[in-house]
C-alpha cells in the first residue's frame, strides 16, 4: 500500500481517518495506526511513513521518530513523511504520536525486519470460519472427515475441528451519510439493534455510524445498552468514506480475540475517501475478520444510481464497489442485496444465525516461505449438492 494513497483532496469533509469523534469513550480518546510500511516489511533508501489518526478533538501536532530521534512534525492531515533509512540491512523503529489540543496522547509503533535466507520457520495457526449451505439452507451435521483444506493446492491435516455457536467480536459499521436520511436510517439501526441484543454472554460488540466523519463509536462491550446508547440521536448528514472507516473497523479487530466480524450496511458508493478499495483488500487479507456487507440499493428506481464525485467517474465508483464485493467473498462473508429497507433488520438477524452455525477449522500449513505472498486456500466436502464458503486464502508472513 505504501506509496499508493492519495495527497489531501480539497473539499472533502474528512480526509483519511483524522475525524471529529462524539463516541461513549472519555471526550479525548485519541488513537494512532501506521499503514506504512508494515512490520514485515524490510525497508532501504527512502521510505514513506503513513499514519492516520482518530482523535475526539482537535490535533495538535503529531510528530514521527525513526530509531528513536525526531524526524518529522506536522499540525496538519495528511500525516505524512518521507524519511531516508539507508541501505544498511538492519530493523527499524517507526514511532508515531499524536497529541491532541488537551494534551492526551497516543503513539504506534513498527519494527520493520532484517531481510534473511534463514528466517525462523513460525507455523500459524489458520482457523477457518465455514458455512456450508444446499439449496440455499444451511446444513449442520457435517463431521469433521467430511472436509478437505487445500492450501495452495495441496491437502492440509485439520488438527481442530468445532461446530456451533463459537464466541464473536463483531463490529457495526453503519453508513449515516445523507443518502441515509429518513425511514432508512431509522430502519438500520433498528438492524443493529436486534442483532446487539440478540448476542450472547461472552459476544461482544462495538457500533461505528460514520459518513464522512465518525459520528458515533463505542467501545467493544458485552452490554447491548452500552450499544444501543450509541443510536440514540443520529442524524444523517454528510457524504461517504467508506474505506476510510471499514479499514479502521479492521485495524480495530486485529486487537481482539477469536472470531472477528464486520457487518457493514451502506449502499457501497464512497465520495470522501483517502484510502481506495485496493488498500482496504490489503488490509483484509491480513485479518482474519470476516466482512459481510448489507447492500443498499436505490429502492424508488429499483437499481443503483450512478454516481460520480471529484475523485471517480462513475466507471471509477463501479470498480470500487466491485472491489468491496471481492474483499466480502475473500474473508468468507458475503453481500445480502436488500430489495427494501424494511428488510435490514432481518438481514442482520440471518448473518447472526449464519454466524451461529458455522463450522470452525484449523490447521498448520504444510509450507511457509514467510515470503509476504497470497496463499489461496479452498475448502471442500463430499457431500452431494453441497456449496461451501470461507476465507479464500491469507498473507504469508
Amino acid at each position: 500500500m505504501r506509496g499508493r494513497l492519495p495527497s489531501a483532496r480539497p473539499g472533502a469533509a474528512a480526509l483519511g481517518l483524522a475525524v471529529a469523534l462524539a463516541f461513549a469513550l472519555p471526550a479525548a480518546a485519541i488513537d494512532v495506526f501506521i499503514t506504512s510500511p508494515k512490520p514485515a516489511e524490510g525497508v532501504f533508501g527512502e521510505v514513506a511513513v503513513v499514519a492516520e489518526v482518530l482523535s475526539a478533538e482537535p490535533v495538535r501536532d503529531v510528530v514521527l521518530r525513526l530509531d528513536g530521534l525526531e524526524v518529522g512534525r506536522r499540525t496538519q492531515p495528511p500525516w505524512r513523511w518521507t524519511v531516508d533509512v539507508g541501505q544498511g540491512n538492519v530493523p527499524h523503529t517507526f514511532e508515531v504520536t499524536a497529541r491532541g489540543a488537551s494534551g492526551e496522547s497516543a503513539s504506534a509503533v513498527v519494527i520493520t525486519r532484517t531481510i534473511s535466507v534463514d528466517m525462523q520457520l513460525d507455523l500459524e495457526l489458520q482457523q477457518l470460519y465455514v458455512t456450508v449451505t444446499r439449496a440455499g439452507r444451511r446444513v449442520l451435521d457435517l463431521p469433521r472427515a467430511g472436509f478437505t483444506v487445500l492450501d495452495e493446492g495441496q491437502p492440509q491435516r485439520i488438527v481442530t475441528f468445532e461446530r456451533g455457536d463459537v464466541p464473536l467480536t463483531a463490529a457495526l459499521l453503519l453508513d449515516t451519510s445523507l443518502s441515509m436520511q429518513g425511514a432508512r436510517l431509522r430502519t438500520a439501526l433498528e438492524g443493529a439493534q436486534a442483532f446487539v441484543r440478540s448476542m450472547r454472554d461472552l459476544d461482544e460488540a462495538s457500533l461505528m455510524l460514520f459518513s464522512d466523519r465518525l459520528l458515533q463509536m463505542t467501545p467493544f462491550t458485552g452490554d447491548p445498552e452500552v450499544v444501543a446508547r450509541g443510536l440514540a440521536g443520529i442524524e444523517a448528514a454528510g457524504g461517504t468514506a467508506l474505506n476510510d472507516f471499514l479499514y479502521a473497523a479492521l485495524k480495530r479487530l486485529d486487537a481482539r480475540q477469536g472470531r472477528r466480524v464486520v457487518i457493514l450496511l451502506s449502499d457501497g458508493t464512497d465520495i470522501e475517501s483517502v484510502l481506495s478499495i485496493e488498500d482496504v483488500l490489503w488490509k483484509a487479507r491480513r485479518s482474519q475478520a470476516l466482512v459481510y456487507w448489507i447492500r443498499l440499493r436505490d429502492f424508488d428506481a429499483g437499481h443503483v444510481v450512478g454516481r460520480t464525485s471529484a475523485w471517480r467517474d462513475t466507471a471509477g465508483h463501479e470498480r470500487e464497489i466491485r472491489g468491496l464485493s471481492r474483499l466480502v467473498a475473500e474473508s468468507g462473508g458475503r453481500v445480502i442485496e436488500l430489495a427494501r429497507i424494511a428488510d435490514a433488520p432481518a438481514a442482520f438477524r440471518d448473518i447472526l444465525s449464519e454466524l451461529r452455525e458455522q463450522y470452525v477449522i484449523g490447521y498448520y500449513p504444510s509450507e511457509n516461505n514467510n515470503d509476504g505472498k497470497w496463499r489461496r486456500v479452498r475448502v471442500q466436502t463430499s457431500g452431494f449438492g453441497l456449496a461451501v464458503r470461507a476465507r479464500e486464502g491469507y498473507v504469508d508472513y
